[in-house]
């Protein structure tokens, strides 16, 4: 299959080498022309996926997604929404748009898409999850730790879920069926586990300080503010009529070592027991797990009538502490047509 790949971060550089290694033909778009020229030169991968790749790298999105039978969306989630409107008059009949990590991505890629999407028979989708745990020491090379083994993924038109986990059965046997794209989003972990920790820790990542993420960062009371917010995402997913998955199982869903408390699942992972924790406060935890992961919680919560006094403390704090009114970010879920969202 011909991929493009939108993104050219830390995840776009992992999908784009691992689907190198799995035979795909891939353009992979970059805005930074001179980023894009150096990715021409190659792409070199370690760990989970080693090798070195031959990339086509452009900086012009026309030329990227021409011929595409997928495209792939790699940014973060402030970046879904300047993307799906420079898509606009670009799509190809019978395209796939996938947003990898969701975070409403697919609500916001139907509102401004929805109408081209549908005479073009474009499936829009999104996962609630990132495939890959991954960084990138240099521009044009990428260090995969490790792939997911399950991440779930859904249409905004239910129906045509099963039939894009097909087509991208050979590229992506990990995708799973989820029911609809407000359970991909509602049902996603980072959010509420990267949240309370970089709360609890924002004097490290303001001093740019060393240390590992669920090491010294994540002691047991922090934990504790996990599973408090857990059962308010819990509880705003079941009022707005989706099953509300504990983050427990959605941690065990991703690995084949099952733990039996989210300590567990976060403390004893090699996945995850040398992750560096961010050093700068210009990081997606703040940018992208709060506006777009934690602050719809407490949109929906107001409409539903859920109470959701945990997030609510740790949002207002830590926009207190920044100077960033977290509220009036993210996105604008009061407008998503919920209805036809959840098929």
């Amino acid at each position: 299959m011909r991929f493009a790949v939108i993104g050219a971060g830390n995840t776009g550089k992992a999908v784009t080498a691992y689907l190198k290694k799995e035979g795909q033909e891939v353009v992979l778009y970059c805005r930074n022309a001179q980023l894009a020229q150096q990715l021409c030169q190659g792409l070199t991968a370690q760990g989970a996926v080693e090798g070195e790749f031959e990339v086509k790298a452009t900086s012009d999105l026309a030329e990227a997604v021409r011929g595409a039978q997928v495209i792939l969306v790699q940014t973060v989630a402030p970046g879904h929404a300047p993307v799906a409107q420079a898509l606009k008059g670009l799509l190809e009949p019978g395209q796939i748009i996938l947003i990898f990590n969701g975070n409403w991505g697919d609500a916001e890629f139907a509102a401004i898409l929805g109408q081209e999407a549908k005479e073009k028979g474009v499936a829009i989708c999104e996962t609630g999850a990132q495939l890959f745990l991954c960084s990138s020491p240099a521009p044009t090379s990428v260090y995969i730790k490790t792939i997911k083994q399950g991440v779930a993924l859904a249409c905004t038109e239910a129906a045509r879920t099963g039939e894009v986990i097909q087509a991208l059965k050979e590229a992506f046997p990990q995708l799973t069926a989820g029911k609809n794209v407000v359970d991909t989003s509602l049902n996603g972990s980072n959010p509420v586990v990267h949240g309370p920790i970089a709360t609890f820790n924002i004097t490290r990542l303001e001093n740019g300080e060393d240390y590992t993420l669920f090491g010294t960062a994540l002691p047991q009371k922090t934990v504790e503010y996990i599973e408090h917010i857990d059962a308010e995402r819990c509880a705003v997913a079941q009022a707005v009529g989706v099953e509300g998955i504990p983050v427990l199982d959605i941690l065990n869903s991703f690995w084949p070592e099952k733990k039996t408390s989210v300590y567990g699942a976060l403390k004893e992972n090699k996945a995850y027991e040398v992750t560096p924790g961010p050093k700068t406060l210009k990081h997606r935890y703040l940018d992208e797990d709060l506006p777009y992961g934690l602050v719809p919680l407490v949109r929906l919560g107001d409409i539903y009538g859920v109470d959701t006094p945990y997030l609510d403390a740790l949002i207002r704090v830590l926009g207190m502490y920044l100077g960033r009114d977290y509220l009036k970010e993210g996105p604008a879920v009061e407008n998503f047509n919920f209805k036809e969202l959840l098929g």
